[in-house]
């Protein structure tokens, strides 16, 4: 069995759910209530039933953003494996999130931005030298390197920045899971290359948003399994 680890994010439908818990995907990603409209998100509500048919090995993990109180009141309700920061926290709210959460056992993702002027709004520096440093001495469970800010989410899969994925990589004590224009015929070249634990598919395996392709799941799965 391969030692990477696999995240298909943007699950909207339970058939859905259920092929990958069979294919055996590792983290099964939920985005909810989202700040920004993406075809993805889904209510508090709707996203429940999907959440309670993930059970170990597998986790669940839900995207959102916003302020430190709604999504602590969020997650303590929904009760996912993992909360994935994907907008505008900064290092201080993110803090915040993952203090409280590690009380009901829930990790934190915190996504490192790619565009300088996210980096000074979260973290108050462009260096990602010590973003890394900063987030990897916090109690988040683990790093995003995404190539997508909250204002093209819905733009594809993102334009692939192996460079950027390496150095976050390299610099990480702490896992890093890599996203943006990955799918299931360059997935097996991108971990070879950055050396990635866990990647991050949400539009690279859908015949549109919010259904998958189980074929493309299905050659995503095989092809990591080669490692």
């Amino acid at each position: 069995m391969s030692s990477i680890k696999v995240k298909i994010c943007g699950l909207k439908r339970s058939d859905d759910v259920q092929n990958c818990i069979k294919l055996g995907v590792d983290i099964l990603g939920f985005v909810c209530e989202y700040p920004v409209s993406v075809p993805w998100n889904l209510s508090r509500h709707d996203v429940l039933p999907l959440l309670s048919q993930v059970e170990p090995p597998h986790l669940s993990c839900i995207v959102t953003g916003g302020t430190p109180r709604k999504i602590i009141e969020m997650a303590t309700k929904l009760r996912p494996s993992l909360v994935q920061l994907h907008y505008k926290e900064t290092l201080e709210e993110t803090i915040t999130i993952t203090e409280a959460l590690r009380q009901h056992n829930i990790g934190v993702i915190k996504t490192v931005p790619p565009a300088n002027e996210e980096r000074i709004e979260q973290f108050g520096t462009t260096n990602i030298n010590t973003i890394v440093e900063q987030l990897c001495q916090t109690n988040i469970y683990g790093l995003l390197a995404d190539s997508r800010v909250p204002a093209n989410a819905a733009d594809g899969g993102g334009q692939l920045d192996l460079d950027f994925y390496s150095q976050i990589i390299s610099l990480s004590s702490k896992p890093v899971i890599i996203a943006g224009g990955i799918n299931a015929d360059n997935a097996l070249d991108i971990v070879k290359q950055t050396n990635a634990v866990i990647i991050d598919i949400m539009s690279g395996v859908e015949n549109f948003p919010g259904e998958k392709n189980l074929q493309s799941l299905s050659r995503l799965l095989s092809s990591i399994r080669q490692l």
